[in-house]
């Protein structure tokens, strides 16, 4: 079960990190008198942002490495139906609330 877990864990940050490259904000844009000015944002913000990409993935790899440990031990029933739609449902909120709130 601890094998699961800590395997879930590892591949959910490493999935997560990789897609928090492509989804982090690493820009502003602000539009002054009709100039559009960019500005970057500083690595540690940027680094930082990614991070929370990779303890959100983490922590939902490791509950699918729980369930699908339970559901081996409990017998013949699985979640893998529950499991995928539930990743895709926190997946969707984890980018709107991301993209909501500016990070």
């Amino acid at each position: 079960m601890d094998r699961r877990i800590r395997n879930g864990a590892l591949y959910g940050l490493m999935i997560s990190l990789s897609l928090g490259l492509f989804f982090a904000n690493y820009k502003h844009l602000t539009l002054e008198d009709g100039v559009e000015m960019k500005e970057y944002l500083p690595v540690y913000e940027y680094v930082i942002s990614v991070l929370r990409y990779g303890a959100m993935g983490t922590l939902i790899g490791m509950f699918i490495g729980w369930r699908m440990s339970k559901a081996e031990y409990e017998g013949p029933k699985t979640y893998y139906g529950e499991v995928f739609l539930g990743v895709i449902f926190l997946t969707l909120g984890m980018t709107a609330l991301s993209y909501l709130l500016g990070g």
